[in-house]
């Protein structure tokens, strides 16, 4: 079995997921330009480009429990309807203040659509076939996010901030009809444990001891990838670049990572997690220290590709990390705890790029994650170990987790 397998998958299960992540992307590129333009600081701008992994943190809390209780498609269609009326409240707003609780109510919107179909997939996915199916949900929403990234530019140039916001819920919108058929349908869920299944809590103090290592590396690779996202429109606006053109910049290193994720699940499933997963996060490592000198379109461009290269090679390995090592009962809501760490970084992240560059300027803003990253790979390399090889009897075991 391989991809091929996959494809009953497509339309339930990754086509709400790239419809939320067209969305977001839409937004953090939006988001950065508009609020510069408009003379806010890096720190307010980052802050509000931040809020979203804030709502996706406060998100997870609950998303876990209500997958496992209520089923996935039930949740995707809700986050998905809170995503376009958050979407809209923006876009009618248009005040700095609502800008950031609408992108934090948009973030808990994107996570509880992940969530809902990785708890679904991990469900109805065997292990050795585990790797290639997250490679395949990180790399559509890298197609996703290229899009969106591209698009996110040209709008804000064309029609301006506010309408590309509102073009953002649009774009999550589009998932409905593919989530809203299962949740009418309660019968054909796989995932939820029912009402009798372990709480929140319960599911915590079982796992705690994987929970933290596979969550902290989580934390750190996230804090990464989405100051990445927040740094290089700030780098693009430096340069003097137009919005069409820093949208296009931006896009460019998602280009290589639609183009690898197949090589990432293969790796996975056939070499192990830590055979894709070290190469790819230390060329994520290059890729912010070859930002931090760079001080041309072309420089950036060049450390976008690497950053693209790594990103790409390490698809869907924290969703493959988060289900190797979930219990068989309460998968959701170890899932939304694990969310929870990881998404610390998302919060983190674009937080740092603000406050180390209004310090001492952008460059330091990229060496700064890249020290992250180093510390994110030495962590997946000493802590968390090998997690393919984990028993999947019983869900108690946590060898290498």
């Amino acid at each position: 079995m391989g991809y091929r397998s996959l494809a009953p998958y497509v339309w339930p299960i990754y086509a709400p997921w790239m419809a939320s992540s067209l969305g977001m992307s839409t937004l953090l590129v939006a988001l950065p330009i508009w609020l510069l333009g408009g003379g806010h600081g890096y720190v307010l701008t980052s802050m509000v480009a931040g809020a979203g992994g804030a709502g996706a943190a406060v998100g997870s809390l609950l998303v876990g429990n209500l997958v496992d209780r209520s089923g996935p498609a039930r949740v995707a269609t809700g986050s998905l309807l809170l995503m376009v009326v958050a979407s809209a409240s923006m876009a009618l707003i248009g005040h700095v203040v609502a800008l950031g609780l609408g992108h934090l109510a948009f973030g808990m919107g994107s996570i509880g659509v992940m969530l809902s179909r990785q708890a679904d997939l991990t469900s109805r996915i065997p292990p050795y076939l585990r790797g290639r199916a997250m490679s395949v949900m990180g790399g559509s929403m890298r197609l996703s996010v290229l899009v969106g990234t591209v698009a996110g530019g040209a709008l804000v140039e064309v029609v301006g901030g506010r309408w590309t916001i509102a073009a953002a819920g649009l774009a999550a919108a589009i998932g409905l009809p593919a989530a809203i058929p299962t949740a009418l349908r309660p019968e054909r869920e796989v995932a939820p444990t029912g009402t009798d299944g372990p709480g929140l809590a319960t599911v915590v103090r079982r796992h705690h001891r994987p929970l933290v290592r596979v969550g902290v590396f989580g934390a750190l690779a996230m804090a990464a990838r989405e100051g990445r996202m927040v740094l290089l429109p700030l780098v693009g606006v430096s340069l003097g670049l137009r919005p069409s053109a820093i949208g296009a910049l931006v896009a460019t290193g998602y280009a290589a990572d639609v183009l690898l994720f197949p090589v990432s699940g293969h790796v996975m499933d056939r070499l192990g997690r830590l055979s894709a997963m070290v190469p790819a996060y230390g060329l994520l490592t290059v890729g912010l220290f070859l930002l931090a000198s760079a001080d041309t379109t072309t420089g950036v461009l060049a450390a976008g590709l690497v950053m693209g290269v790594g990103n790409g090679l390490s698809s869907g390995s924290l969703f493959t990390l988060g289900s190797d090592v979930a219990p068989p009962e309460g998968t959701a809501s170890f899932l939304s705890a694990l969310s929870v760490v990881t998404d610390g970084g998302r919060v983190l992240g674009p937080l740092l790029v603000g406050l180390v560059a209004a310090a001492a300027g952008l460059a330091w803003a990229a060496v700064a994650l890249a020290v992250v990253m180093a510390l994110g790979v030495l962590w997946l390399a000493i802590v968390v170990g090998e997690t393919s090889d984990r028993p999947t009897g019983d869900g108690s075991a946590t060898t290498g987790a």
